[in-house]
């Protein structure tokens, strides 16, 4: 839920996390995750369809690729024309088999987060069967440009129809490609921070300006829920601001996760 506050917009996002060691990094150590594409769970995701016409018009529609391809290879003219048919067969089968799509990802790290921190579905999916907890950020957009860099997310749009990329486009549109979910995965109601700068791994964000708290869920032993309200509390003091701590709780009479103590 976003909202103004003091005339400043405030992103509230949130994301579903196992509990684990490498969970706790992002409240211990202020990382999030970021990971290539080629390794979600969803085979469609960041895989757009091919237009195979522009396939059989690349020599025509991108003359300066198939020039670039010949000169590495040392062709003259007349040459790199022969093997127009070759090169055209060799770009098939990078697409069909599906190493193009993963060229287009390597470089990409994605970090995923929701809007919606009571979902049932994300808690069963994402929160190890609502042994996991939720972490809260809060993102005022007036904060300092680097930092909001780091964690501004941008919003996953959901269609019955993959994007169509044409094959060596020169205006390559980065956001509907890897922003782009079936309509199966709506519940997610997600966001996604993209880096290709820095790619998959672990990156920082601003611990003391975006984490505003954490949602341990609803079937988290007592052992796991003491030592994370423990790390919260350890936190709150590291960075010299209160960070919240709530018990996510399955509500009696309807199918809905609440969290008491939380507008949320």
């Amino acid at each position: 839920m976003d909202q103004e506050i003091d005339g400043t917009t405030v992103l509230r996002r949130y994301k579903y996390l196992p509990f684990n060691e490498g969970s706790l990094n992002v409240l211990t150590q202020g990382t999030l995750k970021f990971t290539c594409p080629s390794d979600f769970n969803d085979p469609f995701d960041c895989y757009p369809a091919f237009d195979p016409s522009s396939i059989e018009n690349i020599a025509k529609l991108r003359p300066d690729l198939f020039k670039a391809v010949g000169k590495a290879e040392g062709l003259s003219p007349a040459k790199r024309l022969q093997r127009h048919g070759i090169y055209k067969t060799k770009i098939k089968r990078a697409v069909e088999s599906g190493e193009y799509a993963k060229g287009l990802v390597q470089n990409l790290g994605v970090c995923c987060l929701s809007r919606n921190p009571t979902s049932i579905l994300m808690w069963s999916h994402y929160a190890n069967n609502h042994t996991g907890f939720v972490v809260e950020f809060e993102i005022p957009m007036n904060a300092p440009l680097p930092l909001l860099t780091q964690i501004v997310p941008l919003p996953v749009v959901y269609q019955k129809r993959r994007p169509m990329l044409a094959w060596g486009d020169k205006n390559f549109d980065i956001e509907s490609y890897f922003l782009t979910k079936s309509e199966d995965w709506e519940y997610e109601a997600e966001e996604r921070i993209l880096t290709s700068h820095e790619g998959p791994g672990f990156h920082p964000y601003s611990r003391s300006h975006f984490l505003s708290s954490v949602i341990a869920g609803a079937r988290m032993d007592e052992k796991n829920l003491t030592a994370l309200e423990r790390t919260v509390a350890q936190v709150s003091g590291a960075i010299g601001r209160h960070v919240g701590f709530y018990r996510a709780q399955l509500a009696a009479d309807e199918y809905r996760v609440i969290v008491p103590g939380r507008l949320i």
